[in-house]
C-alpha cells in the first residue's frame, strides 16, 4: 500500500461509500448510528478527514461487512492517521489544498501536467523558485520562503532513485520565454530542463505559440496515476487562488481527454529539447 495518508483516506472513503450504497443505507442513517452529523459522513467518504477506528467498526457493522472487509478497512484507517513528510511544514502545506496535492503526488506512480508559466515546481531550479517567491515577499514571511524551498527540494527527490516518479510535462512556450530572475537564472533553468529531459522517467514536450487555441487555455492541470489498481486517477485543476480535485470518471474524463489533445498539439520530445536549448541561448548576458 501507499505510504501517503492522503491516499489511504481517499481509498478508505471510497470503500466505505461502496459498502454503504451496497447496504442501501443513507447518510442520515449512518450519522444516527455513529451519533454524528451527516456532514461528517460525507467528509469521511470524500477522504478529507482521518477516521477513528471505532467509527470504522460501527460503519462496517451497520453495512454487514465481512471480517475480511473489516480488516482491510481498519488497515486503511490506521494508514490514514500516519503523518506525511509535508506535515513538518504545516503552515505552508495547508494552504489552498496543498497538503492534499502533496499527499497525492507522494503516492503517485506517474504525474502528467500542463499549464502556462511558471515552469512546474518539480522541474524548477532553486534560483528560479527563489525568484518566483521574491514576488510574494509582501504576502509571505522569510520562514515560509524557506519552507517552500524545502518542500520543493523534497518533492524533486521523487524524480530520482530506483522507484522514481514518472513525469509527463507539457510546457507552454510562455513558461520558457518569461525571464524569471534575469538572464543568468533563466538560462540555468532552461539548461536544467534539457538535462532533466534526458532522464528515462521524465518526458518534456513544449506547446508552441503557433499551436493556437487549445482545450486547456487558462488552466493548470495535473493528473495523478497510481500503481494500486484500486486507486482511480485524480485530476487537480488549480491556480494561486483555487484548488479543485476530481476523481470520479465522469469528472476526470474531460480533463484527461484535454491533456491528450494538448499533448498531440505539442512538439515531439526531441524537437522540444531543441527549442528549449535555442531559447536558453537567447538568455545569454
Amino acid at each position: 500500500m501507499s505510504k501517503s495518508p492522503t491516499v489511504h483516506r481517499r481509498r478508505l472513503g471510497s470503500e466505505l461509500r461502496k459498502l454503504r450504497e451496497a447496504a442501501q443505507r443513507t447518510h442520515r442513517e449512518v450519522a444516527a448510528h455513529l451519533d454524528c452529523s451527516q456532514g461528517k459522513i460525507s467528509q469521511i467518504e470524500l477522504g478529507r478527514v482521518p477516521v477513528r477506528t471505532a467509527d470504522v467498526r460501527l460503519m462496517a457493522e451497520l453495512y454487514g461487512s465481512s471480517s475480511e472487509q473489516v480488516t482491510t478497512l481498519l488497515e486503511l484507517a490506521e494508514g490514514s492517521k500516519k503523518r506525511g513528510w509535508w506535515q513538518a511544514y504545516a503552515s505552508t502545506a495547508r494552504r489552498n489544498g496543498f497538503d492534499t496535492y502533496l499527499g497525492l503526488e507522494t503516492a503517485a506512480g506517474a504525474v502528467s501536467t500542463f499549464g502556462a508559466d511558471p515552469i512546474p515546481e518539480l522541474l524548477q531550479t532553486e534560483e528560479y523558485c527563489s525568484a518566483l517567491l521574491a514576488t510574494e515577499r509582501e504576502a509571505i514571511t522569510e520562514d515560509e520562503v524557506s519552507e517552500r524551498l524545502a518542500i520543493t527540494a523534497t518533492r524533486q527527490q521523487r524524480l530520482l532513485g530506483e522507484h522514481s516518479l514518472e513525469l509527463y510535462s507539457v510546457l507552454d512556450e510562455s513558461a520558457l520565454r518569461r525571464g524569471v530572475g534575469g538572464p543568468r537564472v533563466m538560462r540555468a533553468q532552461l539548461e536544467h530542463l534539457v538535462l532533466m529531459s534526458y532522464r528515462r522517467n521524465v518526458t518534456l514536450r513544449v506547446l508552441p505559440f503557433g499551436s493556437g487555441a487549445h482545450p486547456l487555455l487558462g488552466d493548470r492541470v495535473t493528473a495523478f496515476s497510481f500503481r494500486e489498481t484500486g486507486d482511480p486517477q485524480v485530476v487537480h485543476v488549480g491556480d494561486s487562488t483555487n484548488s479543485r480535485f476530481w476523481e470520479k470518471p465522469a469528472e476526470t474524463a474531460p480533463y484527461l481527454a484535454a491533456l491528450e489533445r494538448v499533448c498531440a498539439l505539442a512538439l515531439s520530445p526531441k524537437d522540444s529539447t531543441m527549442l528549449i536549448s535555442s531559447i536558453a541561448d537567447e538568455h545569454r548576458e
